[in-house]
Protein backbone atom coordinates (compact mmCIF):
# COMPACT_ATOMS: atom_id res chain seq x y z
CA UNK A 1 0.00 0.00 0.00
CA UNK A 2 1.64 3.08 -0.87
CA UNK A 3 2.05 6.25 1.72
CA UNK A 4 0.60 9.74 1.20
CA UNK A 5 3.38 11.88 0.35
CA UNK A 6 3.53 14.04 3.62
CA UNK A 7 2.73 18.21 3.02
CA UNK A 8 4.97 20.92 3.98
CA UNK A 9 1.91 22.09 6.00
CA UNK A 10 1.36 19.35 8.24
CA UNK A 11 5.07 18.49 8.85
CA UNK A 12 5.28 22.55 9.79
CA UNK A 13 1.92 21.55 12.51
CA UNK A 14 3.69 18.43 13.60
CA UNK A 15 7.02 20.35 14.60
CA UNK A 16 5.53 23.67 15.88
CA UNK A 17 3.51 21.00 18.37
CA UNK A 18 7.03 19.30 19.56
CA UNK A 19 8.21 22.76 20.26
CA UNK A 20 5.48 23.79 22.01
CA UNK A 21 5.19 20.85 24.05
CA UNK A 22 8.85 21.09 24.92
CA UNK A 23 8.14 24.18 26.42
CA UNK A 24 7.76 24.90 30.09
CA UNK A 25 4.11 25.19 30.56
CA UNK A 26 2.53 27.93 32.91
CA UNK A 27 0.25 26.50 35.33
CA UNK A 28 -3.10 27.21 35.30
CA UNK A 29 -4.19 30.10 38.16
CA UNK A 30 -0.63 30.64 38.74
CA UNK A 31 -0.11 32.97 35.71
CA UNK A 32 0.39 36.52 38.01
CA UNK A 33 1.61 36.49 41.65
CA UNK A 34 2.51 39.01 44.10
CA UNK A 35 4.39 38.47 46.86
CA UNK A 36 3.75 39.45 50.77
CA UNK A 37 7.31 40.04 52.90
CA UNK A 38 6.97 40.14 56.39
CA UNK A 39 9.76 41.99 56.79
CA UNK A 40 12.42 44.92 55.48
CA UNK A 41 14.97 44.56 52.60
CA UNK A 42 17.77 42.70 52.77
CA UNK A 43 16.11 40.10 55.36
CA UNK A 44 15.91 36.20 54.64
CA UNK A 45 11.90 36.55 53.52
CA UNK A 46 13.31 39.10 51.03
CA UNK A 47 15.75 37.63 49.93
CA UNK A 48 14.08 34.28 49.13
CA UNK A 49 10.64 35.96 48.01
CA UNK A 50 12.96 38.23 45.40
CA UNK A 51 14.76 35.40 44.00
CA UNK A 52 11.42 33.80 43.54
CA UNK A 53 10.36 36.25 41.65
CA UNK A 54 12.84 36.98 39.23
CA UNK A 55 13.23 33.22 38.50
CA UNK A 56 9.55 32.75 38.28
CA UNK A 57 9.88 35.65 35.67
CA UNK A 58 13.00 34.15 33.15
CA UNK A 59 11.63 31.09 33.33
CA UNK A 60 8.51 31.92 31.96
CA UNK A 61 6.57 30.34 34.70
CA UNK A 62 4.39 33.07 36.10
CA UNK A 63 4.41 37.30 36.17
CA UNK A 64 5.45 38.75 39.00
CA UNK A 65 3.26 41.74 39.80
CA UNK A 66 5.10 42.93 42.73
CA UNK A 67 6.49 42.94 46.50
CA UNK A 68 4.77 43.98 49.51
CA UNK A 69 7.26 44.71 52.45
CA UNK A 70 5.01 44.48 55.63
CA UNK A 71 7.14 44.27 58.36
CA UNK A 72 6.02 44.95 62.26
CA UNK A 73 5.46 42.60 64.82
CA UNK A 74 8.23 40.04 63.63
CA UNK A 75 6.49 39.18 61.31
CA UNK A 76 3.13 39.15 62.98
CA UNK A 77 1.34 42.58 60.88
CA UNK A 78 2.05 40.37 57.69
CA UNK A 79 0.65 37.47 58.78
CA UNK A 80 -2.54 39.01 59.71
CA UNK A 81 -2.85 40.92 57.08
CA UNK A 82 -2.82 37.94 55.24
CA UNK A 83 -5.83 36.63 57.15
CA UNK A 84 -7.69 39.49 57.75
CA UNK A 85 -7.83 40.91 54.54
CA UNK A 86 -7.67 37.61 52.16
CA UNK A 87 -9.96 39.11 49.68
CA UNK A 88 -7.30 41.62 49.46
CA UNK A 89 -4.60 39.22 49.06
CA UNK A 90 -6.52 36.91 46.57
CA UNK A 91 -3.47 35.79 44.02
CA UNK A 92 -0.40 36.55 46.84
CA UNK A 93 1.98 34.40 48.55
CA UNK A 94 3.09 34.64 51.63
CA UNK A 95 6.99 34.03 52.43
CA UNK A 96 7.61 32.48 55.57
CA UNK A 97 9.80 30.18 57.69
CA UNK A 98 11.05 28.29 60.30
CA UNK A 99 9.76 31.70 63.05
CA UNK A 100 6.41 30.52 61.97
CA UNK A 101 6.60 27.98 64.08
CA UNK A 102 8.98 29.60 66.58
CA UNK A 103 6.96 32.87 67.19
CA UNK A 104 3.59 31.18 67.08
CA UNK A 105 4.79 28.90 70.31
CA UNK A 106 6.41 32.18 72.21
CA UNK A 107 3.26 34.00 71.65
CA UNK A 108 4.84 37.06 69.47
CA UNK A 109 1.70 35.21 66.39
CA UNK A 110 -1.44 34.66 67.81
CA UNK A 111 -2.09 32.45 64.70
CA UNK A 112 -0.37 29.32 63.71
CA UNK A 113 0.62 28.41 59.89
CA UNK A 114 -2.53 26.34 60.46
CA UNK A 115 -4.25 29.52 60.01
CA UNK A 116 -2.88 29.96 56.40
CA UNK A 117 -2.47 27.61 53.57
CA UNK A 118 0.93 25.66 53.12
CA UNK A 119 1.98 26.02 49.67
CA UNK A 120 5.43 24.45 49.73
CA UNK A 121 8.85 25.30 51.24
CA UNK A 122 11.37 25.45 48.33
CA UNK A 123 14.48 25.80 49.89
CA UNK A 124 16.94 25.55 53.46
CA UNK A 125 19.07 28.09 54.35
CA UNK A 126 22.34 28.12 57.35
CA UNK A 127 22.75 30.84 59.87
CA UNK A 128 25.93 32.55 60.57
CA UNK A 129 27.47 34.78 63.19
CA UNK A 130 29.98 37.79 61.28
CA UNK A 131 32.15 40.81 62.88
CA UNK A 132 33.16 43.48 61.29
CA UNK A 133 36.50 43.14 58.89
CA UNK A 134 38.48 44.91 61.40
CA UNK A 135 36.99 43.15 64.65
CA UNK A 136 39.66 42.26 67.37
CA UNK A 137 37.64 38.83 66.79
CA UNK A 138 39.75 36.07 64.58
CA UNK A 139 37.72 32.83 65.64
CA UNK A 140 34.38 32.55 67.43
CA UNK A 141 36.83 30.87 70.53
CA UNK A 142 38.07 34.94 70.62
CA UNK A 143 33.71 36.08 70.72
CA UNK A 144 32.43 33.37 73.01
CA UNK A 145 35.64 34.08 76.01
CA UNK A 146 34.92 37.78 75.63
CA UNK A 147 30.71 37.25 75.91
CA UNK A 148 31.83 34.91 79.13
CA UNK A 149 33.94 37.36 80.49
CA UNK A 150 32.07 40.65 79.64
CA UNK A 151 28.50 39.89 78.15
CA UNK A 152 27.27 43.37 78.71
CA UNK A 153 30.30 44.72 76.53
CA UNK A 154 29.28 42.48 73.64
CA UNK A 155 25.86 43.25 72.12
CA UNK A 156 24.63 41.33 69.01
CA UNK A 157 22.72 42.27 66.26
CA UNK A 158 20.08 39.94 64.43
CA UNK A 159 17.42 41.02 61.93
CA UNK A 160 14.84 39.23 63.75
CA UNK A 161 12.81 40.17 66.98
CA UNK A 162 13.65 38.67 70.75
CA UNK A 163 12.82 34.64 71.02
CA UNK A 164 13.04 34.58 66.86
CA UNK A 165 15.01 32.86 64.51
CA UNK A 166 18.46 34.76 65.03
CA UNK A 167 17.87 35.05 68.43
CA UNK A 168 17.65 31.51 69.14
CA UNK A 169 20.94 30.61 67.13
CA UNK A 170 22.45 33.12 69.37
CA UNK A 171 21.11 31.09 72.27
CA UNK A 172 22.35 27.80 70.98
CA UNK A 173 25.84 29.18 70.18
CA UNK A 174 25.56 30.53 73.86
CA UNK A 175 24.75 27.32 75.68
CA UNK A 176 27.39 24.84 73.10
CA UNK A 177 29.59 27.83 74.83
CA UNK A 178 28.73 27.23 78.50
CA UNK A 179 27.61 30.82 78.15
CA UNK A 180 24.12 31.94 81.24
CA UNK A 181 21.49 33.02 78.27
CA UNK A 182 20.23 35.52 81.08
CA UNK A 183 23.30 37.85 80.40
CA UNK A 184 23.46 38.05 76.37
CA UNK A 185 22.67 41.21 75.20
CA UNK A 186 20.92 40.84 71.39
CA UNK A 187 19.50 43.56 69.46
CA UNK A 188 16.76 43.19 67.39
CA UNK A 189 16.56 44.73 63.97
CA UNK A 190 14.40 44.54 60.94
CA UNK A 191 15.55 42.80 58.70
CA UNK A 192 19.19 41.63 57.78
CA UNK A 193 20.62 45.07 56.26
CA UNK A 194 19.30 46.74 59.65
CA UNK A 195 21.39 44.45 61.23
CA UNK A 196 24.50 44.78 59.23
CA UNK A 197 24.19 48.67 59.73
CA UNK A 198 24.22 48.39 63.08
CA UNK A 199 27.62 46.38 63.00
CA UNK A 200 29.05 48.50 60.43
CA UNK A 201 28.12 51.64 62.23
CA UNK A 202 29.69 50.52 65.47
CA UNK A 203 26.31 49.98 68.01
CA UNK A 204 26.64 46.14 68.33
CA UNK A 205 30.20 44.03 68.34
CA UNK A 206 28.46 40.93 65.81
CA UNK A 207 25.85 39.83 63.81
CA UNK A 208 23.52 36.90 63.34
CA UNK A 209 21.78 36.42 60.33
CA UNK A 210 21.25 33.74 57.65
CA UNK A 211 23.96 33.07 55.48
CA UNK A 212 23.06 34.25 52.52
CA UNK A 213 22.42 37.58 53.71
CA UNK A 214 26.07 38.10 55.26
CA UNK A 215 27.62 36.43 52.60
CA UNK A 216 27.44 39.86 50.17
CA UNK A 217 29.61 42.15 52.75
CA UNK A 218 31.30 39.27 53.30
CA UNK A 219 32.75 38.99 50.04
CA UNK A 220 33.22 43.02 49.87
CA UNK A 221 35.65 42.42 52.31
CA UNK A 222 33.86 44.38 55.57
CA UNK A 223 32.56 41.70 57.17
CA UNK A 224 34.73 38.41 58.71
CA UNK A 225 32.06 34.98 59.22
CA UNK A 226 33.49 33.58 61.99
CA UNK A 227 30.98 30.15 61.96
CA UNK A 228 28.38 28.87 59.84
CA UNK A 229 26.17 26.56 61.71
CA UNK A 230 25.94 23.67 59.07
CA UNK A 231 27.00 20.69 59.52
CA UNK A 232 29.83 20.26 56.88
CA UNK A 233 32.04 23.25 55.46
CA UNK A 234 29.91 24.68 52.09
CA UNK A 235 31.94 24.61 48.95
CA UNK A 236 32.34 28.36 48.18
CA UNK A 237 32.17 29.88 51.59
CA UNK A 238 35.40 30.86 53.08
CA UNK A 239 33.86 30.42 56.43
CA UNK A 240 34.20 27.25 58.78
CA UNK A 241 31.52 25.66 60.84
CA UNK A 242 30.83 25.82 64.10
CA UNK A 243 30.77 22.33 64.70
CA UNK A 244 34.26 22.18 63.46
CA UNK A 245 35.28 24.58 66.05
CA UNK A 246 33.92 22.85 69.03
CA UNK A 247 30.65 23.97 69.24
CA UNK A 248 27.86 21.67 68.25
CA UNK A 249 25.33 24.20 66.49
CA UNK A 250 23.93 22.63 63.31
CA UNK A 251 20.91 24.48 62.24
CA UNK A 252 18.46 25.16 58.77
CA UNK A 253 15.95 27.13 58.23
CA UNK A 254 13.22 26.35 55.86
CA UNK A 255 11.75 29.11 53.75
CA UNK A 256 8.51 28.27 51.51
CA UNK A 257 5.27 29.73 50.82
CA UNK A 258 1.55 30.19 51.86
CA UNK A 259 -1.97 31.14 50.60
CA UNK A 260 -4.67 33.29 52.32
CA UNK A 261 -7.51 31.63 53.50
CA UNK A 262 -10.37 30.94 51.18
CA UNK A 263 -7.32 30.06 48.05
CA UNK A 264 -9.40 27.60 46.30
CA UNK A 265 -7.78 24.17 45.72
CA UNK A 266 -7.55 24.74 42.48
CA UNK A 267 -5.47 27.91 42.62
CA UNK A 268 -3.54 26.21 46.14
CA UNK A 269 -3.01 23.29 42.97
CA UNK A 270 -0.98 25.82 40.39
CA UNK A 271 1.35 27.54 42.50
CA UNK A 272 2.60 23.76 44.01
CA UNK A 273 3.24 23.07 40.30
CA UNK A 274 4.50 26.34 39.38
CA UNK A 275 6.72 26.15 42.60
CA UNK A 276 7.66 22.37 41.50
CA UNK A 277 8.42 23.04 37.93
CA UNK A 278 10.41 25.71 39.52
CA UNK A 279 13.08 24.08 41.53
CA UNK A 280 14.02 21.83 38.62
CA UNK A 281 14.89 24.67 36.44
CA UNK A 282 18.57 25.90 35.62
CA UNK A 283 17.96 29.37 36.28
CA UNK A 284 16.96 28.83 40.53
CA UNK A 285 19.43 26.16 40.69
CA UNK A 286 22.06 29.03 39.51
CA UNK A 287 20.19 31.58 42.13
CA UNK A 288 20.33 28.60 45.27
CA UNK A 289 23.94 28.11 44.33
CA UNK A 290 24.49 31.81 44.65
CA UNK A 291 23.21 32.14 47.80
CA UNK A 292 24.27 28.88 49.39
CA UNK A 293 20.81 28.05 49.72
CA UNK A 294 19.69 24.38 49.81
CA UNK A 295 16.80 22.59 48.08
CA UNK A 296 14.08 21.87 50.33
CA UNK A 297 10.55 21.36 48.41
CA UNK A 298 7.88 19.99 50.13
CA UNK A 299 3.81 19.79 49.65
CA UNK A 300 0.74 18.65 50.40
CA UNK A 301 0.22 16.34 53.28
CA UNK A 302 4.44 15.74 53.70
CA UNK A 303 4.43 19.49 54.52
CA UNK A 304 1.86 19.31 56.78
CA UNK A 305 3.44 16.62 58.89
CA UNK A 306 6.85 18.93 58.63
CA UNK A 307 4.92 21.64 60.28
CA UNK A 308 3.62 19.48 62.85
CA UNK A 309 6.47 17.53 63.54
CA UNK A 310 8.88 20.84 64.00
CA UNK A 311 6.14 22.65 66.40
CA UNK A 312 6.82 20.29 68.95
CA UNK A 313 10.61 19.56 67.55
CA UNK A 314 10.82 23.66 68.71
CA UNK A 315 8.84 23.36 71.28
CA UNK A 316 11.22 21.21 73.21
CA UNK A 317 13.74 23.59 72.32
CA UNK A 318 12.50 26.64 73.82
CA UNK A 319 11.97 24.76 76.61
CA UNK A 320 15.07 24.49 77.15
CA UNK A 321 16.49 28.10 76.38
CA UNK A 322 13.75 29.24 78.56
CA UNK A 323 11.58 30.53 76.49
Amino acid sequence: MTRPPTSPMKTACVFLLVVFLALPAVPAGADDVRFLVPAGEGSGWDATARAVGVALQETGLAEVSGYENLSGGGGSRALMSLINEAERHRGTLMVQSTPLILRSLTGVYTKTWQDVIPVATIISAYQAIAVPADSPYQTIDDLVAELKASPSRVPVAGGSSQLSLDHLTLGLIAKAAGIDLNTLRYSPADGGKEALDRMMSGNVKAVVSGLGELLPAAKEGKIRILGVTSAEPIAGVAAPTLKSQGLDVTFANWRGFFAPPGTTQREVAAYRQMLLMLSETEEWKRIRARYKWEPMVLTGEELAHFLSSQQLDLAAVLEGLGG
